[in-house]
């Protein structure tokens, strides 16, 4: 067990793993998006899980889901909030909520999950998110 781990450090660099993530969905940009993701990506949604295990995979297989999300109306995400219950040197646990906004910033959804944030090679990515909507 590390007694010298700075979770604050730590929770920052996954802070900014987060915020890079909606970042990357906010700009609808694929590549992009996919860019702040480490692999395999794990997505547990609406009773199905989902395993993604490279970058040009998920970019591939996720064009359907983000054209439809787009024709619902969405515009951008927002968090509302993130807490950080669980953190160790290269994995965080985000506990979540988020907004799904139109481009007037009217908010169609929120949804309750849990992000798993990872460090790979140096490189903090989202690896998991657990979620479901809640209104």
């Amino acid at each position: 067990m590390t007694t010298d781990l700075d979770v604050s450090a730590v929770a920052k660099e996954a802070r900014a793993a987060l915020d890079a993530f909606l970042d990357g969905l906010n700009s609808h940009d694929l590549a992009q998006w996919t860019g702040t993701l480490n692999f395999p990506q794990i997505r547990v949604h609406e009773g199905a899980v989902t395993v993604w295990d490279t970058p040009e995979e998920h970019v591939r297989t996720s064009q359907a889901e983000l054209e439809a999300l787009l024709a619902s109306g969405w515009h951008r995400s927002a968090w509302d909030e993130v807490a950080f219950p669980q953190v160790s040197a290269d994995q965080v646990h985000a506990a979540v909520r988020f907004s799904r906004l139109d481009a007037d910033g009217k908010r169609l959804a929120v949804f309750d999950s849990v992000y798993v944030v990872t460090r790979q090679d140096g490189k903090w990515g989202v690896l998991a998110r657990i979620g479901y909507e809640v209104s």
